[in-house]
């Protein structure tokens, strides 16, 4: 273990959550060398959020008395959902994907930083919602602006269209979430969400 990731697991451990904490839990897709591998991790990354990510955030925001943020996240890890399912779809032999390194971290993390959440929602609950937000922003933004128009490219490189047209409709669903979530933000700190 390297000096960074051992400062890195310290301040895990620490009853602090921090927004780089918590987006530490984001697994981050990568494009691969064919479209197959790209598309794997890629639903690796969709059912992470899905099934851990925004079912967390929506407990967290639940337990903090904000049921409408709590709404939305679970909104939009069902859209996740549907992004891995349109990829399974052009995909079929893909399977069930295997976990990747990065997802495995992200679950790891999410883990050291649930032992702590509860006890930071009883000091500070609006921080830890805005702090999850925030982190939400920056996922869907990465997404949006970075992950999936790389995706596109390289099935539009490929001549595969109907891939293109797949990745883009995710560009468009995450842009999407993206606006949701800074308009919660906005609310929120504003003070204009109902408990």
């Amino acid at each position: 273990m390297n000096i960074e990731s051992s400062e890195k697991e310290k301040n895990m451990n620490r009853c602090e959550i921090t927004e780089d904490t918590i987006y530490q839990c984001f697994a981050a897709a990568s494009s691969g060398k064919t479209q197959g591998e790209t598309a794997t991790s890629f639903v690796d990354v969709e059912e992470y959020e899905n099934q851990v990510m925004y079912p967390e955030f929506s407990r967290w925001a639940r337990k903090a008395g904000y049921p409408k943020i709590a709404e939305l996240f679970l909104k939009v890890a069902g859209e996740e959902k549907l992004h891995a399912t349109w990829l399974r779809k052009l995909y079929q032999d893909m399977g069930t994907p295997s976990r990747g390194e990065d997802t495995q971290r992200a679950i790891d993390a999410l883990t050291t930083i649930q032992k702590n959440s509860d006890k930071l929602l009883a000091q500070d609950p609006k921080t830890v919602i805005e702090k999850a937000l925030k982190v939400a922003i920056r996922v869907e933004e990465r997404e949006y602006k970075d992950i999936y128009p790389s995706f596109r490219d390289q099935a539009l490189q490929a001549g595969n269209r109907e891939a293109a047209d797949v990745y883009q409709r995710v560009i468009d669903s995450e842009e999407q979430h993206a606006q949701w979530f800074h308009a919660a933000l906005k609310n929120l700190q504003t003070n204009a969400v109902a408990a």
